[in-house]
């Protein structure tokens, strides 16, 4: 019995094509988001939620992927949704099955990600009764959902037009700004298998202008915020007003964004500092103004005690802390933060003026108003200071053995511009962020920075392959790597393979470089989590390709050997932690040495004069 729904073939008028009103509920569904274009789900077996399930197994517009583990499911879908800009769907059955999503959630809530979770659960009577996978589901995930609501047992005493305009309520408030997980808890009474049960004939009387259509049952508008007129003429005007003034770039989704930035550099002449999110990081070429090694100039005194008069900060969170502790201690006069969310990216207080609105729209009006500026030498300065750093990375680089930050700079200029890329948090991110190549052609980054967690590194990864079809490398740490270990059997099922670039130093490389690595009592047990594993049996168990390259030679020629392959991989770098944290502050010493012999910038600390 075919029970799909498609545009192509209209559920019939008469449910008796369904051998239950749970399957028919399910079919309803899973329709109404593909009507919505939502095609992705992300399924973990189990019983409860074997109406869903068999709904998106027999409908022909869906892709699914099977998650064994819910919690790597859920960054599954948070790589996905990422990539795409759309929610993936998570189905799963009752009990702790939807427990496992609650770090994803928390994710995508923090970071504005849009998450569609599809829990099926126990019917209400079962509920405190010690039925067996029986627990509170409702309001499972507090104020981290943007939407929830319990979808009751199907009856027919319900109108099947309550199922389509809850899950159009739910797309909409999934997609609106700001984005995020929203949660269907849906109860289901046995028969979950589609054994026979008859419907009433007449039950979907009230569907049958949506039986005859291919859109969704209800239409929902889910524009960006627009930027108000008065408060681009305040911007404007601020700017106009300005002495030295900086662009500070978060994370940015979408292309138009980094255009627009790129835009406003140029007409201001202002440094532009991207962050490694934001996708303009290894493409400086394309901006004078850029300083992509700025993490690099506040080791500097001088820098630490810079006054400016005004900062743009565009996007979403930074990674480099350096940074946002000169902020912290020198906070500018004007720091205007702009982005799509209403999120206060405010963790020191020092923010002047917050615009919520659409990016590139907000920033395409503001070009229009801003008086345009010449080059200015203090600005040329730091740009030359950031080349200079550059400089320092690579003969730094080029004279040691294979190390943390030689691989990180060797993948971000190695990477072709139709792959993606994905970074995992602890030190990849970071390390990526300072020593990161500046003319490589990577604009596609994704990372999870909203709670900054090591967990679901390859899951995530994998589903940023889905989303963007097309090849993604994964720089993850070890720790990280066991985390989400049992994710490594979701790559023999992607249709684009994941390079995995483990970096191995036998434990938390990146308490090494915090004050608790002085305390040896406890720093090596308890912080440094030694461990003696290496990862090639684990590559072979779930049947992908690795590699252990001895010299950097030879893993740069094994990485772009494996970018021409169509299958995942897992290319294994071993270090030592104690040799990465000397090699970190050597690095560091010499940046100071050629900054302080003729490449520091001339800039006065205090450029708005005496008394102001």
């Amino acid at each position: 019995m075919d029970m799909s729904l498609s545009e192509s073939d209209p559920l019939h008028p008469s449910p008796a094509s369904f051998a239950n009103l749970n399957s028919l509920w399910g079919a309803l569904i899973v329709e109404e988001l593909v009507r919505h274009q939502l095609t992705y789900f992300v399924v973990s077996p189990g019983s409860r939620s074997t109406p869903l399930t068999v709904a998106i197994a027999h409908h022909p517009q869906t892709q699914s992927i099977i998650c064994i583990d819910e919690r790597a499911a859920g960054f599954h879908a948070i790589g996905y949704a990422r990539a795409t800009g759309n929610p993936a769907m998570l189905v799963c059955s009752s009990g702790t099955a939807a427990a496992n999503y609650y770090p994803a959630v928390i994710e995508a809530a923090v970071d504005g990600v849009p998450l569609l979770i599809l829990s099926g659960d126990r019917p209400p009577e079962l509920l405190q009764t010690g039925a067996n996978q029986t627990i509170q589901q409702p309001n499972l995930y507090g104020n981290y959902v943007r939407w929830q609501v319990d979808l009751p047992c199907p009856n027919e005493q319900i109108s099947p037009a309550v199922v389509l305009t809850t899950v159009d309520q739910a797309v909409h408030r999934a997609h609106h700004y700001p984005p995020g997980p929203v949660h269907l808890n849906c109860h289901f009474r046995e028969p979950l298998a589609p054994t026979p049960e008859p419907i009433h004939p007449d039950y979907l009387q009230p569907l049958q202008r949506w039986q005859t259509a291919t859109a969704p049952y209800s239409y929902y508008s889910t524009a960006l915020p627009l930027p108000q007129p008065a408060d681009i003429r305040h911007l404007a005007q601020v700017i106009d007003k300005s002495g030295q003034g900086l662009i500070v770039v978060g994370q940015l989704a979408h292309v138009t964004a980094q255009e627009k930035v790129m835009a406003l550099a140029q007409h201001l002449h202002w440094p532009l500092l991207p962050d490694v999110q934001s996708g303009l990081r290894f493409q400086t070429e394309k901006t004078p103004t850029a300083v992509p090694y700025f993490d690099q100039l506040w080791l500097m005194d001088r820098y630490q005690t810079w006054e400016i008069e005004t900062v743009i900060q565009i996007g979403g969170r930074l990674v480099s802390k350096r940074l946002q502790e000169w902020l912290a201690t020198q906070p500018p006069r004007n720091h205007v933060v702009i982005s799509e969310g209403p999120e206060r990216l405010d963790p020191d207080h020092t923010v002047s003026c917050k615009l919520q609105a659409a990016i590139a729209p907000l920033l395409n009006a503001l070009l229009r108003q801003l008086q345009p500026r010449s080059v200015e030498l203090w600005a040329t300065q730091l740009t030359e200071a950031s080349q200079q750093i550059d400089s320092v990375i690579d003969w730094m680089l080029i004279q040691t053995p294979l190390n943390e930050p030689a691989v990180v700079r060797s993948v971000s200029r190695l990477l072709p511009a139709d792959h993606g890329l994905y970074v995992a948090n602890s030190m990849p991110i970071r390390d990526l962020d300072r020593y990161g190549s500046a003319d490589g052609a990577v604009t596609a980054v994704g990372c999870d920075r909203g709670t900054s967690g090591i967990e679901g590194a390859i899951a995530a990864a994998a589903g940023f392959a889905v989303g963007r079809q097309s090849p993604v490398t994964l720089l993850v740490g070890d720790l990280s790597l066991i985390h989400d270990l049992n994710s490594l059997a979701l790559l023999k099922t992607l249709g684009q393979p994941v390079t995995i670039v483990v970096l191995n130093n036998g434990g938390g490389g990146i308490f090494s470089f915090l004050p608790i690595a002085q305390f040896e009592a406890v720093f090596e047990p308890f912080f440094g989590t030694p461990h003696c594993w290496t990862f090639g049996d684990a590559a072979r168990m779930f049947g992908l390709m690795y590699h252990q390259p001895q010299t950097l030679a030879e893993f740069e020629q094994v990485y772009q050997a494996m970018l021409q392959h169509n299958q995942s991989t897992v290319i294994e770098v071993v270090s030592d932690r104690a040799e990465n944290l000397t090699l970190h502050q050597t690095i560091q010493r010499e940046i100071i040495v050629a900054l302080q012999a003729d490449g520091m910038p001339k800039l006065d600390p205090h450029p708005l004069g005496e008394g102001e």
